[in-house]
């Protein structure tokens, strides 16, 4: 059985442009992690807010 080649390995070692695809996902995945805390945040702002409500029941 041959080897199968890792194109993702063989561009990211890659002299010409390993270093803009290794930053590109770096900033890819900073951007990821920003977008899940401000998701994160929306949602823990929502519970608390519905904690703030007066018992409609009173």
């Amino acid at each position: 059985m041959t080897q199968r080649i890792d194109r993702i390995a063989q561009l990211l070692n890659c002299p010409v442009k390993g270093e803009e695809m290794r930053r590109a996902i770096t900033e890819a995945r900073k951007d990821s992690l920003l977008d899940d805390d401000e998701e994160d945040d929306d949602e823990s702002s929502c519970e608390s807010d519905a904690g703030d409500d007066p018992d409609p029941q009173a």
